[in-house]
């Protein structure tokens, strides 16, 4: 038994140190709503969706909340960890665009201190198959309105004792330029040059210290696509069972 639990614990401090560096999953309960003229039909899927939407609003706001109140020295003083919820969307916007402008460039330095591990790992992986004798011109245009760039979800959840994982979601707009180009001529890339008008959903994410309260630097995590209300289903499904699991109650009594 006591093999097991050594066993199980080195394990698990592996494991977790594996996603401190190079990330994990998304964060159970991530929701990434889709627009409104996007919701599903007919009407009554449409109010499901809402439903749904509002559950993992209440479920975010919980999980700040209840990380800030653990923050509080006590009942009489004021919590020590802030959201800073004004920031993220900026440093999502600055990150978003210098990770695409790296990946044109071929700066794999850069990629590998913005991102995470297994993101960066695939943008590096993408840069060792492009042709030497290939550039890439970029230009990246961000595009404001009343519904971009904006914060779409925020979630916060303790990893270990002195460990907190924070992670936001931005929604951004942008128009985007790109071609290829012949290094030693400059010349453009016949039929490469790519105009799109996009809206990506930009994950950051970002380690806490418990003992002083702050947050590292944000890193990109990658890019997600909205929830689908199947999307929905299925991940509630997923972490009922596992809580069951860990309960204990998917075993037979003896």
């Amino acid at each position: 038994m006591n093999d097991n639990a050594s066993s199980s614990a080195a394990r698990y401090r592996e494991a977790l140190a594996t996603l401190k560096e190079r990330g994990g999953p998304l964060t159970p309960g991530t929701f990434v709503s889709l627009p409104f003229s996007e919701y599903p039909r007919p009407l009554s899927r449409a109010w499901q969706y809402q439903i749904a939407r509002l559950r993992a609003y209440v479920t975010e706001i919980s999980s700040l909340l209840m990380f800030k109140l653990s923050s509080m020295p006590s009942w009489t003083q004021r919590p020590r960890w802030r959201a800073q919820r004004a920031s993220i969307v900026p440093t999502a916007t600055a990150l978003h665009r210098t990770s695409l402008e790296a990946y044109a460039a071929g700066d794999s330095e850069t990629l590998r201190r913005i991102c995470l591990g297994n993101h960066a790992g695939t943008l590096i992986a993408a840069l060792d198959r492009r042709p030497s004798r290939e550039g890439v011109r970029f230009t990246f245009e961000p595009r404001r309105s009343i519904w971009y760039p904006r914060l779409v979800s925020h979630l916060i959840y303790r990893l270990d004792a002195e460990q907190a994982s924070e992670q936001a979601i931005v929604a951004i707009s942008s128009r985007q330029r790109v071609e290829r180009y012949v290094v030693g001529t400059g010349m453009g890339v016949p039929g490469s040059l790519r105009l799109q008008e996009k809206v990506e959903y930009v994950v950051l994410s970002r380690l806490v210290d418990m003992k002083s309260w702050v947050g590292k630097p944000w890193r990109i995590w990658g890019t997600v696509a909205p929830t689908s209300l199947e999307d929905y289903y299925r991940d509630k499904i997923a972490t009922e069972k596992d809580m069951m699991s860990r309960a204990g109650w998917n075993k037979s009594s003896s």
